[in-house]
């Protein structure tokens, strides 16, 4: 039979275990919402051609991995997917992104995302249509997660 002393420390113990489960939820739940949030961010950037918000998004020691370019680091990535406002763009733009995954693992976290592009020339040219996925791996540096890598799949769809 267990000594009531040691009775109250292991509902002691159970109680704070539980409170920091809670608190470990909580935390994952707070930064499932702040990756939702870079998310809407990162592909807001990309829709209105503003920079300024992608390199916001992005750590400075960031690097994109894309098929037929190589390596590309932070400033060469996001001039290429938010480097200009849509008005100034030969293209018009159809971009649909879907975020399927989010797994967090304490100061890193993923995300994957499937994106379609439909990039419609206005002069009148046929369409060109791209599709595919993404796997980014985020860090939170300073309270805030940023794209850390990134390796994206969208390749021309052929029709």
């Amino acid at each position: 039979m267990l000594d009531m002393s040691f009775r109250i420390f292991l509902i002691g113990l159970l109680i704070v275990c539980m409170g920091c489960t809670s608190k470990q939820e909580e935390n994952a739940v707070n930064d499932e919402a702040e990756i939702r949030n870079l998310f809407d961010n990162w592909i807001k950037s990309t829709k209105e051609g503003d920079l300024d918000l992608a390199h916001q998004c992005i750590a400075d020691d960031a690097r994109f991995f894309v098929p037929g370019a190589g390596e590309m680091d932070k400033k060469t990535f996001a001039a290429a997917a938010a480097g200009g406002k849509p008005e100034d763009s030969p293209f018009t733009f159809d971009l649909d992104s879907k975020l399927h995954e989010i797994k967090v693992m304490d100061e890193h976290a993923y995300m994957w995302i499937e994106s379609s592009l439909i990039m419609t020339p206005k002069n009148g040219d046929p369409a060109i249509k791209m599709a595919g996925h993404s796997l980014s791996v985020l860090e939170k540096r300073d309270g805030k997660w940023l794209i850390f890598r990134d390796a994206n799949t969208l390749t021309v769809v052929k029709e």
